[in-house]
């Protein structure tokens, strides 16, 4: 028996590797490559779960892995090959972070598939993984760290840039305590569809069919699903629309809306709908809110689950967000601008999306935020409002967006956000710190049109 747990363990440690390569050579989603995998592959629970903790520990620990790397073979990541470093990195997080693998294994095994695909090259990986093997202390975070973003960075697995970024904007003791929470297993939250069911009649039912459930404090629609039966997307409460996926984070966004029952909306950056959808429950399914997107196919998915929600006051169509349309001049009650961003504020959902950012997207995209906003202020009714937010915590996509459009349209003024969220916190502009409440970092504002 214990042979074929090592013969299979070893396969899985193969299919690691290629998703691995997969991820970070080909550039490919690590949350579609997993389950492709384990669907692919038909893994049993055993090796469903060692295969996961393999690629997600991995993808999450990589620029502390790449650091032991490069200070023990003294050369870049970079110059070693994609096969080759993915079976180092998958050896030396066994090493350190799985107890449950002896060394030996976690060397040996390491070895064998370097000499299936890349033959020549075990000797060095021997070389490399045992070495790790006997100088853990030499390899410490607090050895290898030349800094204390350097130590955070490698603490709590976030890319050195972003760290440096967060310090200048927050201080260091802040800047740890979102890294910390970043790097925890994230809650999963849902939406209860009020159009369809009460949340405690939803709850009543979830329980009695084995899920362990609980209503959420911060917003009145939602619930924390601690564990569930089943696949979720084929649960039945989801495909009726009873019940959709989204951070609460992004639930607040429709309460900052302050949809009334009868208002005219335009929500310009809306796929795949989620907060479009939460305005429609709390307007009643009244009025109207027309939802934009330039891609067809989100549109497409976009219309699919307001049918699927009852959702019949939304109107889905294509749009660019950047161009004007002489029809909706001065035509909405409110108009929601929930900006492409950075994703900052959704780096633990995501684990490699932290490595996929560079700093270069931090000047680039506030200059097409601040274009979107201009010409999204012109769709608005006098009296009515703009909504700006984001999915990320950095001040020069957010505050400094704000401040740039008042600082050219004196027509409009900044509103308290505050006082329309269902939970306690600090205005005028809204910035929710993940660590602070406990759910994905998001930013919103709120703009009155005072004037033509």
């Amino acid at each position: 028996m214990e042979t074929i747990q090592r013969k299979e363990h070893k396969n899985i440690r193969r299919l690691a590797m290629k998703a691995l390569v997969d991820i970070n050579r080909d550039k490919k989603y690590a949350n579609i490559v997993l389950p492709h995998y384990i669907m692919q592959e038909k893994l049993e629970d055993l090796d469903r779960r060692f295969f996961t903790e393999l690629v997600y520990g991995v993808v999450r620990r990589q620029n502390y892995l790449d650091a032991i790397i490069e200070h023990l073979t003294k050369k870049p990541v970079k110059k070693v090959s994609p096969l080759v470093l993915e079976i180092l990195r998958l050896g030396i997080y066994q090493l350190i972070y799985m107890d449950k693998v002896p060394s030996s294994a976690a060397v040996n095994e390491s070895v064998k598939l370097a000499k299936k695909v890349a033959p020549g090259m075990d000797r060095f990986i021997n070389a490399v993984l045992r070495n790790v093997d006997r100088k853990r202390e030499e390899i410490s975070i607090d050895s290898l760290a030349t800094s204390e973003a350097e130590r955070i960075s490698f603490i709590y697995n976030q890319p050195l840039w972003l760290v440096n970024l967060w310090i200048q904007q927050r201080g260091v003791e802040e800047t740890s305590d979102v890294c910390e929470w970043f790097n925890e297993t994230p809650l999963l939250t849902a939406r209860v569809n009020t159009l369809k069911i009460s949340r405690e009649a939803l709850l009543e039912e979830l329980t009695e069919a084995g899920w362990n459930v609980e209503p959420s404090h911060m917003i009145p629609e939602a619930i924390i699903v601690h564990s569930h039966k089943g696949q979720l997307q084929q649960a039945k409460w989801v495909q009726q629309g009873a019940l959709t996926f989204m951070d609460e984070a992004s639930m607040a966004v429709a309460y900052a809306m302050d949809p009334k029952e009868g208002m005219h909306i335009l929500d310009i950056c809306a796929a795949p709908g989620g907060k479009t959808l939460h305005m429609s429950t709390l307007m009643k399914n009244t009025g109207s809110i027309v939802a934009t997107d330039i891609h067809e196919h989100k549109v497409n998915l976009l219309e699919e689950n307001a049918k699927r929600m009852g959702a019949t006051n939304v109107t889905a169509q294509q749009g660019d967000a950047t161009a004007f349309y002489e029809a909706w001049k001065a035509q909405y009650d409110a108009v929601l601008v929930d900006a492409p961003c950075s994703g900052l504020g959704i780096l633990q959902k995501k684990l490699d999306m932290r490595w996929r950012k560079d700093a270069s997207q931090l000047t680039s995209l506030p200059e097409l935020q601040l274009q979107i906003l201009e010409n999204a202020s012109s769709y608005v009714k006098l009296g009515g409002y703009l909504v700006y937010s984001t999915c990320t915590i950095n001040e020069l996509e957010n505050e400094h967006v704000i401040q740039a459009f008042l600082n050219t349209h004196t027509n409009y003024t900044l509103e308290d956000v505050a006082p329309l969220l269902p939970f306690k916190t600090e205005g005028p502009m809204v910035t929710l710190l993940p660590h602070v409440y406990d759910m994905d970092g998001f930013f919103i504002a709120r703009l009155r049109k005072e004037k033509e």
